[in-house]
């Protein structure tokens, strides 16, 4: 609510700054300081009426006292405020016209110039943001008027770095590349002179220029501003991204990590907060918020970042590198022209940032997409369904399930939003209308994206609309945005998968002289899947592994990386398989981990990952039993376990008639303790209809049943038997071992195998 007139306390102290217009105003600290305290006190009043008010006092007076410099720069920044607190444009050309009647009579004077700068600034922006972006893009706004003024008040002092730093922040919040381009070559000017002393110059000017593609030149700005002592934690961070620029990932993460372990400013914190705040949850971001100190920032943010190189089984440091990549990338490729955002009601998904659309958000979350695609409406079809909007889609390829992301830029060419089905694209009122109806521009449009898979091919063919596939179809939509916006990704990406089979056990360690766990991964990898490298006489197949082992919290507990390399004096059977063995000791708990297995040149691979892990305590203290270790005599590959040789399987495959090689570990008991073992072989999908009615009369047995009583042999007891396979089908089928200690717990223990044919073996 508006007061009727000019009065009260705020008006009175606006009158005592605006009153204190001395003719003989220079550039002398006190009068920039009457100056700045009259914009705070502005800054502070958001009555119209008031600012009117005090705009034409201040406006007799100057009719009177025309040649006032200082007058005339009150009046500007108080226009300025007028347009600011009550929208109207023509207050901001006010304001240029004051601004620049200063300049006349004190060409030398930075404020005029600064003040000339802000003012055409507002008046880029547009109200209409089709006009603001056409104007942009055909360079007929207010930005380079803006930036010409602005370097120009640092050119009448450069000590001025206001300016500098508005002239900066207005060049970076733009996408366009020529705006960027003034900007870098004004402040060059300042950072050429006595302003290049300044730190702020120095850090400004290191941020243009890797914007502007320039990044040595970046590098070299931000070291000067951290020689000329700017703010460590601030400038420390900007290096690291020109770092990462300039692929010089090395001295990037440790100029990262310094910089957060220097990080005492509000400004420092902020910067880090933010760039993280991209990937971290809610809840993450509320405890770093919560951090005591740089070094528990630096901690904080090293977990942050490693934990991420875990999950994606990457080098310490990759998933960092790769996030300042793709922020790079989206600066320039999904930035926002303008910060008013417009929502449609089919536009569910709502982010409050404003310097990037959502694609930008998908993208620093999960890298490029796997496959891209877009639809142009026919001009046919336009009146009718009044408007196609500019649309594209996403496709990420999982294993869990392909994430699928819709992109319509209604209002604003620029500002891509995510919606939830592609049939959004035609408007919410047509979307409902399109439920059950079969229209060739739905069929179009969704044959576009038929490469997506179902239920875009079956819509696609003008089928499945009746069926209610546009419901399964927004489903998936509503899936993939509450994944895709709540995690984030950096997976391996290989021309061709190698069909890695695995398997796992968990047994004692003892070799140490004190028991504990390991973690013994079975590999096999098809030949046909790799390529034979000559060398010596012989052939080469070397093998990249990589495994990380993680707690229930995401702590990592073991890793492993190494190169393998498989020799042969010819090359291999492409049905033939180069198999391995891994071992990482590990504590007790759930566990989960990730293994890699790729070609050197990384053409190929997998990644194998194994998300619930129990690992019993084998130390003795408590009775527990291993997993069970499955082998098969003749397979070409054993574990070997202190003072022994325990055969191996990783296909996992057993010839009818053979036989299958048990390993298993009982700990825990005293040495000379009985205990009783009871192992059976089933169908893995129960006993068949016969066999059921059979144990209606007692008569039903499992194929196999061993059992015996034993008697421990130390803190670990060690067993091994092997159990003849007979007569028994084809098929899937469940080995269980269950040990009973004296006091009558029974532990079990379970492994799946398959029988196959015996030529199969």
């Amino acid at each position: 609510m508006h007061r009727a007139t000019w009065s009260g306390v705020g008006a009175l102290a606006l009158l005592a700054l605006a009153g204190s217009a001395a003719t003989g105003f220079g550039q002398a600290p006190a009068d920039r300081a009457a100056l700045e305290a009259f914009r705070d006190s502005l800054a502070g009043v958001s009555d119209t009426t008031v600012l009117l008010a005090l705009e034409s006092h201040l406006i007799e007076r100057a009719r009177v006292d025309r040649g006032n410099v200082l007058l005339h720069l009150r009046l500007g920044f108080l226009a300025y405020r007028v347009g600011e607190a009550g929208g109207d444009r023509s207050h901001y050309d006010d304001a240029a016209s004051e601004f620049e009647w200063a300049g006349e009579i004190e060409p030398d004077w930075p404020y005029p110039w600064y003040g000339l700068g802000l003012a055409e600034l507002a008046l880029g922006e547009h109200p209409s943001i089709a006009i603001e972006n056409v104007r942009q893009m055909l360079g007929k706004d207010y930005l380079t008027k803006a930036a010409n003024a602005f370097a120009r008040a640092t050119a009448a002092d450069p000590d001025f770095t206001a300016a500098v730093i508005d002239l900066t922040n207005t060049a970076l919040s733009q996408r366009i590349n020529d705006r960027v381009a003034v900007a870098t070559e004004a402040v060059r000017i300042a950072a050429r002179g006595p302003a290049g002393r300044n730190p702020l110059v120095q850090l400004a000017r290191g941020r243009l220029e890797r914007a502007r593609g320039e990044a040595d030149s970046s590098v070299a700005a931000l070291r000067a501003a951290l020689a000329l002592g700017a703010d460590s934690g601030v400038a420390l961070f900007e290096l690291s991204r020109s770092l990462y620029f300039a692929r010089q990932p090395h001295p990037a993460w440790e100029a990262y990590f310094a910089g957060a372990g220097a990080t005492r400013s509000a400004d420092a914190v902020t910067a880090y907060r933010q760039d993280v705040a991209w990937l971290a949850s809610d809840a993450q971001l509320a405890e770093f918020d919560g951090l005591a100190g740089p070094a528990e920032r630096a901690d904080w943010l090293r977990r942050f970042w490693v934990t991420r190189d875990q999950d994606d089984v990457r080098e310490v440091g990759d998933r960092l590198a790769e996030h300042n990549r793709r922020w790079l990338y989206v600066q320039r490729n999904f930035r926002l022209v303008s910060r008013r955002r417009h929502y449609d009601i089919a536009e569910t998904y709502r982010n409050t940032q404003t310097d990037i659309d959502d694609r930008g958000i998908i993208y620093l979350r999960h890298g490029p997409p796997d496959d891209r695609a877009s639809f142009v409406c026919p001009l046919e079809t336009r009146d009718a369904w009044h408007g196609c909007e500019i649309n594209e889609s996403w496709l990420y390829r999982r294993r869990a399930g392909d994430l699928v992301f819709h992109f319509v830029a209604r209002e604003d060419v620029q500002d891509y939003k995510l919606v939830e089905s592609l049939v959004d694209v035609l408007g919410f009122g047509n979307a409902v209308y399109a439920q059950g109806r079969r229209d060739p521009l739905v069929q179009q449009l969704y044959a576009t994206r038929r490469h997506f898979g179902e239920p875009y091919g079956r819509i696609g063919n003008g089928m499945g609309v009746r069926s209610g596939l546009l419901v399964e179809e927004r489903a998936i939509g509503q899936r993939s945005i509450a994944v895709g916006t709540s995690t984030d990704s950096y997976r391996h990406r290989f021309a061709s998968p190698l069909g890695v089979r695995t398997t796992e056990f968990v047994v004692a360690r003892r070799d140490s002289g004190s028991p504990a766990q390991n973690i013994v991964v079975v590999f096999a990898v098809p030949v046909g899947r790799l390529t034979a490298i000559p060398a010596a006489g012989q052939v080469r197949y070397p093998l990249q592994l990589r495994m990380r082992v993680m707690d229930s919290t995401g702590r990592a507990v073991a890793s492993l990386d190494t190169l393998r390399v498989f020799a042969a004096a010819q090359p291999l059977a492409r049905e033939a398989y180069l198999s391995g063995v891994l071992n990482v000791v590990v504590p007790a708990g759930t566990l989960h981990y990730r293994l890699l297995v790729a070609t050197p040149d990384d053409r190929a691979g997998d990644v194998v990952s194994r998300d619930s892990l129990p690992v019993p305590a084998l130390d003795g203290r408590a009775v527990a039993v291993s997993d069970l270790v499955l082998g098969r005599v003749g397979s070409g590959i054993a574990w070997l376990p202190p003072g022994d040789t325990v055969p191996l399987n990783p296909l996992g495959d057993y010839a009818q008639g053979g036989s299958i090689e048990l390993y298993y570990e009982v700990a825990g008991l005293v040495a000379g303790t009985a205990y009783r073992t009871e192992i059976t072989l089933e169908p893995a999908g129960g006993p068949s209809l016969f066999g059921r009615v059979r144990g209606l009369f007692g008569g039903r047995r499992a194929p196999v049943r061993l059992s015996f009583d034993a008697v421990a042999t130390g803190p670990v007891t060690r067993v091994r038997r092997s159990l003849g396979l007979g007569d028994l089908k084809r098929g899937p089928y469940v080995l269980t071992v269950a040990v009973t200690d004296p006091a009558g717990t029974t532990q079990v223990r379970r492994r799946r195998v398959e029988v196959v044919a015996a030529t199969a073996s």
